[in-house]
């Protein structure tokens, strides 16, 4: 009598990441681990002046261990994640599905980011409403948005983001007779410059390991992301010219992304004409997540999905279809599900089929099989 081999159609079985070393192999960020719900929020500390932060960024791969739970205090962040009609944008930006409310507890100051966490794709983000970078224009829509951070990020993957926003620049009356004072604008008076700036980003998750943070947050498993940005800074200067390029500047961000937290640590290099280099000395931004009310992160166990069995007399052909974030899979068989301890490896692949030359053969006892995601 002809054997044949046959699917175990058990959730627990044809599930993937079960056999994913935690601690070891790199993790997966999702969508879910990002602040991308009304009310979430977080606060973190943060520096003032430039900060020395030789040997605080790692190196490229892993698995490797960043201490952060000392660095400056000199001040407090908090992140709100809100309404888009809080901060009175809601018709500037009006496929936003909500708001990043960044607060300076120092002294009250405001930044406002405008977002939405789109299925398939990743956060997009709209724009920015921030009186620090343009007191005469705070309101820069972006044009066209951007994903800053894609849908599910893994040790390896790497995007781009490229965009336009206009904006101005403020400049002092340097007018007029410099030793007399205008009575009814003693501070000079002043004119703003038409700015249109094209920015773009080149970011990667080039490490990861464990990451321990402030307080109670401890520690837990990240990817770093490693990202230059390219600002193209053009002026209208009036002359019927147009927009004339007067400056380009780059800075250096990395972000360590932690499962149920999101962005945990964000340092920034200092911002110049020329590339910064990998392993900047000096940043011009050290942010530390300590409290938060972001639920914790629930690993997301993608299940397998279209998965088949063709018998010919070659054998049995196993195919799947690949799951987001999934790069390589581990085929084993069984012929006693009862016991545990009898899976055995048919094959490991890149790829979302599997062949058994010796499935449907004679002298062999029926086979079940099993995928299982290994990264």
């Amino acid at each position: 009598m002809k054997t044949r081999s046959v699917l175990c159609g058990t959730a627990a079985v044809a599930s993937l990441g079960l056999a994913t070393a935690r601690g070891q192999a790199p993790i997966a960020i999702n969508a879910s681990d990002m602040f991308n719900q009304v009310g979430q929020y977080y606060r973190g500390h943060a520096n003032i002046g430039d900060v020395d932060v030789g040997g605080r960024l790692g190196t490229l791969g892993g698995p490797q261990a960043w201490d952060f739970t000392t660095g400056p205090e000199d001040r407090i962040f908090r992140f709100d994640y809100v309404a888009t009609t809080e901060g009175g944008l809601e018709a500037t930006f009006p496929a936003a599905a909500f708001a990043e409310r960044k607060t300076d507890e120092s002294d009250g100051s405001q930044a406002w980011m405008y977002l939405r966490q789109q299925p398939g794709q990743g956060r997009i983000n709209y724009g920015f409403h921030d009186p620090a970078f343009s007191d005469s224009q705070p309101t820069s829509p972006f044009t066209p948005p951007i994903v800053d951070f894609p849908e599910v990020i893994n040790f390896g993957d790497a995007w781009t983001a490229n965009t336009t926003f206009d904006s101005e620049i403020s400049l002092p009356d340097i007018g007029g007779d410099a030793f007399s004072v205008d009575e009814e604008d003693p501070g000079g008076g002043g004119f703003a410059i038409p700015i249109r700036v094209t920015y773009s980003s080149s970011a990667k998750a080039d490490a990861y390991g464990l990451i321990s943070l402030p307080g109670s947050l401890g520690f837990g498993n990240c990817l770093r992301v490693n990202e230059l940005t390219q600002w193209d800074i053009a002026a209208d200067l009036g002359l019927g010219e147009g927009y004339q390029t007067i400056s380009t500047q780059f800075t250096r961000n990395y972000y360590w992304l932690r499962n149920g937290r999101g962005i945990v640590v964000q340092i920034t290099s200092k911002q110049g004409d020329v590339q910064p280099q990998d392993d900047f000395p000096l940043a011009a931004a050290f942010v530390r997540m300590f409290e938060t009310n972001h639920p914790d992160g629930v690993v997301e166990v993608p299940t397998i999905k279209g998965f088949k069995l063709a018998l010919s007399a070659e054998g049995g052909l196993l195919t799947w279809t690949k799951a987001s974030g999934v790069t390589s899979y581990r085929v084993e068989y069984t012929t006693d599900l009862a016991n545990p301890a009898s899976w055995q490896v048919l094959s490991t692949t890149s790829a979302n089929f599997a062949l058994d030359e010796n499935a449907n053969k004679p002298g062999f006892p029926t086979r079940l099989y099993r995928v299982v995601g290994t990264n």
